[in-house]
């Protein structure tokens, strides 16, 4: 018998699961609960949702070797050769330093998994530029591409850095908080490098509790059995900041005025997928996406 490779979408992940999801949860990251109910199913993947704080999260996740090898030249694999998701993102990179220069208009900024550097490109001059990242051809990549900053972007997980305690005027993770194994020790780590009344921001990132995520499941355009490991929310997402003195401070849902934006076609698509339950996958929409601000105590 020939066995079927396994494909999610427009990728081949044959193989990742059998070597690499190795890590059972047993109890939910956020709140210790152990009632899970299951949320989504594709292919060998499995998603399940905490009954007390109703954190999404992928059970069993794959090791630290399994997203080392699947996340090893992501730039070249999945960004640099799509130029239309590459526009949008430029243009969302733009929204999203806005929302930073109303909190702070210079400082130093660290932006953690900041994959080529577009991003902290996007901030402008006014900042002292930091950037850690996993993908060592993103680093090459950065350190070519924006010499102004490139030498401050350094290839290894947040920890393995080592910055100073109290660096930090600003921390950023722009879609970054849903693909870590370990977010809990991020959040930490990022507590301790912040100034006292630093900020922590995230954005592009998925909210679990969004309408699209509960109407469409595993067909939920933000789903991926591989790069999304967790789906919070502003409530559960909180409840871990708030343990490292890290408060909620600012939320929004970008949607309107971002390029995703397209009202009629998204409602008319939802509309289809209410009468049909067929398998197309979600549009973007109100509430798919989170900005969220804390600030350090």
């Amino acid at each position: 018998m020939i066995k079927k490779e396994y494909h999610f979408r427009d990728e081949n992940l044959d193989g990742l699961y059998e070597k690499y999801a190795s890590i059972k949860r047993s109890t939910c990251i956020v709140c210790n609960e152990d009632n899970f109910e299951l949320w989504a199913k594709t292919g060998p993947y499995e998603a399940y949702k905490c009954s007390k704080c109703k954190l999404i999260f992928m059970n069993p996740q794959l090791n630290d070797e399994g997203l080392n090898e699947y996340y090893t030249n992501y730039i070249g694999k999945r960004r640099l050769g799509n130029n239309k998701k590459m526009e949008q993102r430029a243009e969302q990179y733009l929204l999203d330093a806005r929302l930073i220069k109303i909190f702070l208009t210079e400082g130093t900024i660290l932006d953690v998994g900041c994959n080529g550097g577009f991003f902290l490109d996007a901030l402008g001059e006014n900042y002292k530029r930091f950037g850690t990242e996993l993908d060592s051809e993103a680093v090459a990549y950065a350190k070519q591409n924006f010499p102004r900053y490139g030498s401050n972007i350094f290839n290894g997980s947040l920890k393995s850095v080592k910055f100073s305690k109290n660096k930090f005027d600003l921390v950023t993770m722009r879609g970054v908080i849903e693909h870590v194994s370990n977010p809990e020790e991020i959040i930490c780590e990022i507590s301790r490098i912040l100034k006292k009344n630093g900020f922590l921001y995230f954005c592009a990132t998925p909210n679990g509790e969004s309408f699209s995520a509960n109407l469409y499941r595993e067909n939920w355009n933000l789903f991926h059995p591989v790069q999304h490991i967790w789906h919070f929310s502003p409530g559960n997402l909180s409840t871990i900041c708030n343990k490292y003195g890290l408060q909620l401070i600012w939320e929004e849902f970008p949607y309107l005025g971002t390029p995703y934006e397209n009202v009629e076609n998204d409602i008319s698509e939802i509309s289809k997928y209410l009468v049909n339950q067929n398998d197309s996958i979600s549009p973007p929409f109100f509430e798919n996406m989170m900005s969220l601000v804390f600030q350090k105590s």
